[in-house]
């Protein structure tokens, strides 16, 4: 068995919506497994990543049982509602300053 190597300062952009992983700079425009703008990224804690390759040693990281267990883990450790991409406030955050409905 091999044992988990960290990955220095690399960063690990998952999707949150299919848990593809993109190593390295800034993610794609759109995620190449499921087509996600690239807001949907967000940097994966390595902890959680290191569980899912320690489980899965043999398979690639970005194999569907990978995937299927960093999607778990995301869920578990609340990694999708605790982690927001800047830039991107609903409405009702920023106040209500912005309402499609209003006319001009």
């Amino acid at each position: 068995m091999t044992s988990y190597q960290p990955f220095m300062q690399a960063l690990l952009w998952t999707c949150k919506n299919c848990a593809f992983v993109y190593e390295g700079g800034q993610p794609k425009q759109n995620c190449p497994m499921c087509e996600s703008y690239k807001t949907s990224f967000i940097d994966l804690p390595q902890h959680l990543e290191a569980k899912v390759r320690e489980a899965h040693p043999d398979l690639p990281f970005n194999h569907a049982d990978c995937r299927a267990t960093r999607k778990k883990l995301m869920e578990e450790h609340g990694v999708l509602k605790s982690y927001r991409v800047s830039g991107r406030q609903l409405p009702t955050v920023s106040g209500g300053n912005i309402s499609p409905a209003k006319s001009v």
